[in-house]
């Protein structure tokens, strides 16, 4: 009796279930490089900018997401003080997760 386990439509079923499992995990990784990468730079930028970078600022940043984090570096220099990176970062901690809204850069402008 054939076990269902050692067909070859299971096995090509499986493999297939296993390929897609690893490129999703590949993506994953390369959002979080890009999110990673993105943060590194906007926080470089922001202290080139502004000179000195308060720590709490550091996290705030990280904790963006890629649009977000894209916004940022886009229009890191329309920013005119840290008053104005603290509103942006408090615009955007409201947004839930995913959501793509206008930042208040577009009233900078």
């Amino acid at each position: 009796m054939l076990n269902i386990e050692e067909s070859a439509g299971y096995q090509r079923i499986l493999e297939k279930g296993i390929e897609k499992g690893i490129e999703k995990g590949i993506e994953k990784g390369r959002q979080e490089g890009r999110q990673e990468t993105l943060a590194d730079v906007a926080i470089m930028l922001l202290s080139k900018r502004f000179r000195i970078l308060p720590r709490e600022y550091l996290a705030r940043i990280k904790e963006q997401d890629t649009y977000v984090l894209q916004q940022l570096v886009n229009n890191i220099y329309d920013l005119k003080d840290l008053s104005e990176l603290d509103r942006y970062l408090q615009e955007a901690s409201l947004c839930p997760p995913g959501f793509r809204w206008v930042s208040c850069f577009t009233k900078l402008s």
